[in-house]
């Protein structure tokens, strides 16, 4: 009987033991099932986060092309167009958008020799050659004939009055003056008898310079 008492009592403490085990394990599995939720919800913060930065990023990006792209310039376009001179352009636009901007091509302009699809750049010369009339060589990187970062140059004996326009800042009025001069004195012997034409002094005569030949 003692021997019975003592081995009911050595189960018991086993069964207390794994009654134990038992209870812990539970709780563990309780604690991961709950814990586990609380991370998933932490990782689509993170993402959204990680998203949203993305986006504002990208929108940065563009407002800057947009930017760019909007920013006023000028080109002066010279040449066989109908209304020559300063326009106002954007950093988007093409030399078509130039030459429509100057009322565009006059009847004898030679448009093969012009790449119309150029991008137009700040301070830009456009030149549109006229039927049998040779295009200015293109700067590096100009993209065209045509397209020239300088102007070409202008003989102040046989240019006609579209063609002396073709100077840099000569409009229509300071052209006839170039052609009365002519006329009255007769042919100009070097470049530098401009400045005896009323409106062309010394500045504006080294502004030209590179322009004129005689």
């Amino acid at each position: 009987m003692d021997r019975l008492k003592e081995l009911l009592g050595t189960m018991g403490r086993e069964v207390w033991i794994i009654a134990g085990i038992a209870v812990a394990t539970i709780g563990i599995v309780f604690l991961m099932v709950h814990q586990a939720p609380q991370e998933a919800s932490t990782q689509p913060e993170s993402a959204v986060m990680s998203d949203s930065m993305a986006v504002a990023s990208s929108g940065g990006s563009d407002s800057t092309v947009a930017s760019s792209q909007s920013m006023t310039m000028y080109v002066d376009i010279k040449g066989a167009v109908k209304n020559p001179g300063l326009k106002k352009v954007t950093g988007d636009m093409r030399v078509i958008d130039a030459v429509q901007l100057a009322g565009g091509f006059a009847s004898n302009a030679d448009q093969k020799q012009v790449n119309l699809a150029q991008r137009l750049t700040d301070q830009q010369v456009v030149f549109i050659p006229k039927h049998g009339e040779t295009a200015p060589p293109v700067a590096t990187g100009g993209g065209g004939a045509g397209a020239s970062s300088e102007a070409p140059q202008v003989n102040l004996n046989s240019a006609d009055l579209e063609q002396l326009q073709q100077l840099d800042g000569v409009g229509e009025k300071k052209a006839q003056k170039i052609i009365d001069y002519r006329t009255a004195k007769g042919q100009f012997k070097t470049i530098e008898d401009i400045k005896n034409v009323s409106g062309f002094g010394d500045k504006t005569f080294e502004r030209l310079k590179p322009q004129l030949a005689v």
